[in-house]
């Protein structure tokens, strides 16, 4: 024998190499490679996650948020007073938008102030509206002067990043496949 074929890799002959994990038909390769594939399973989850789709409809670009709690603001700010509005808005299962209420500091001309089977209240100085209005898709053509915007969780985008200033942006919700670590 060759001196190459006794001592391969520091072992000897007769011992595990790991050649050996790689033969075709090795009941070694099979285990190995189920143990690995249980690794990836417990330490990853699968599942379908809400978010968000807004397309611009004159270019037909698309643009996807994750909304993990399901729950995302539009925001604005007020033509006449100037103030912020959000419109706080809930993802059902079915992908239905649900606006659940509208947040404001400033009563008067175009503020709702009431609303069918709704309430009104001031909690710590913000006039909130609450009520359920559901929607498919909300379309709204997007001005850089209201400074219209979406927040998820903590993040918040400028809607004039996804369209062009009076560009009209169809907003919708899906369920995607996601893997995470």
């Amino acid at each position: 024998m060759s001196p190459s074929r006794k001592f391969r890799g520091g072992l000897s002959i007769g011992e595990i190499q790991c050649s050996d994990f790689m033969k075709p038909g090795s009941k070694l390769t099979t285990i190995t490679l189920i143990i690995l594939f249980v690794i990836v399973l417990i330490s990853c989850s699968i599942g379908k996650e809400k978010v968000l789709v807004l397309k611009d409809v004159e270019e037909g670009s698309e643009y996807r948020i994750a909304v993990p709690d399901r729950v995302f603001a539009l925001s604005f700010i007020h033509s006449v007073h100037h103030t912020p509005v959000h419109e706080v808005i809930y993802i059902q299962d079915d992908n239905t938008l649900v606006l659940k209420e509208t947040r404001y500091s400033s009563l008067g001309v175009g503020m709702p102030f009431d609303y069918e089977n709704g309430t009104l209240e001031n909690i710590d100085g913000e006039f909130v509206l609450k009520f359920e209005r559901e929607f498919e898709t909300i379309n709204l053509r997007v001005s850089p002067i209201p400074q219209h915007m979406i927040t998820v969780g903590e993040e918040t985008y400028p809607l004039l990043k996804f369209t062009k200033p009076e560009g009209l942006l169809e907003i919708k919700a899906v369920d995607e496949w996601s893997l995470k670590w």
